[in-house]
């Protein structure tokens, strides 16, 4: 039986941060076929809603950064509540948070690197987070389908 970290690269792209002028790292997605952002959000009192996006650019430094399209994702406004994350559309390349006060929300996007502008040398991918009053985040980025088969080791994905 494989293991999912057998068949994956777990990045840590934004651990545990106010989200306050925040960036989450960019991975690069030269070696792999499809990316899962996985975007957990802990509000506090007297929290606010903010919008999450998403980012491509030509190097993980951010080289030449533009918005990606994306048409829906999978949210969880409530994890204390529930365990069902739900498909969502998304509008304009954009979603806001639910920003209820003393929550846990619980946010899935998935991405298959065919989206980016590859034909103009974007292979790099973030989430973007706008700052959201008292709320933490952690980012995790899962990423998926190895472009070469190498049993040994993962491929880098934190470099270009």
């Amino acid at each position: 039986m494989r293991q999912l970290i057998q068949n994956t690269m777990i990045v840590n792209a934004l651990g545990n941060t106010s989200v306050s002028t925040v960036t989450p790292d960019y991975v690069s997605l030269k070696n792999y076929q499809h990316v899962t952002a996985i975007i957990t959000l802990t509000t506090d009192t007297s929290c606010a809603a903010g919008a999450i996006t998403l980012k491509q650019a030509t190097a993980v430094a951010g080289t030449s950064e533009k918005a990606l399209g994306f048409d829906y994702q999978w949210a969880n406004t409530d994890t204390g509540a529930a365990e069902t994350l739900t498909k969502t559309a998304v509008t304009s390349d954009t979603f806001n948070s639910a920003g209820v006060d003393s929550k846990q929300e619980l946010y899935v996007i998935e991405v298959d690197t065919d989206t980016l502008d590859v034909d103009n040398s974007f292979d790099c991918f973030r989430v973007a987070l706008a700052d959201m009053t008292n709320t933490v985040a952690t980012v995790t980025y899962v990423l998926s389908q190895p472009r070469y088969i190498d049993q040994t080791s993962h491929k880098a994905s934190i470099t270009d």
